[in-house]
């Protein structure tokens, strides 16, 4: 094998660990998507019950969705500051 083939593959930890960190991208950017109809259907609510259920589930969603898309970034992020 040459050198360049060598420096070019990944050893396999970084490999998972830079899918992880894609996949919780993803994850969060979806659940984020998903805490935006349940907001607004806050509007829509009769009930004040209602509307504080929808309010409650709608921020805890985007607050999860927001904290898995940043933990993901931060962690592809360290990733290509590591193999500089």
């Amino acid at each position: 094998m040459n050198e360049e083939s060598q420096e070019k593959k990944e050893d396999p930890g970084s490999q998972h660990t830079r899918r992880d960190a894609e996949t919780q991208m993803v994850l969060g950017i979806f659940i984020t998507y998903i805490s935006i109809p349940v907001l607004i259907g806050t509007f829509f609510a009769v009930r004040p019950h209602a509307m504080i259920v929808n309010v409650i589930a709608g921020v805890v969603l985007l607050g999860i969705g927001v904290g898995m898309a940043v933990w993901g970034r931060k962690r592809l992020k360290g990733l290509k500051e590591g193999e500089e």
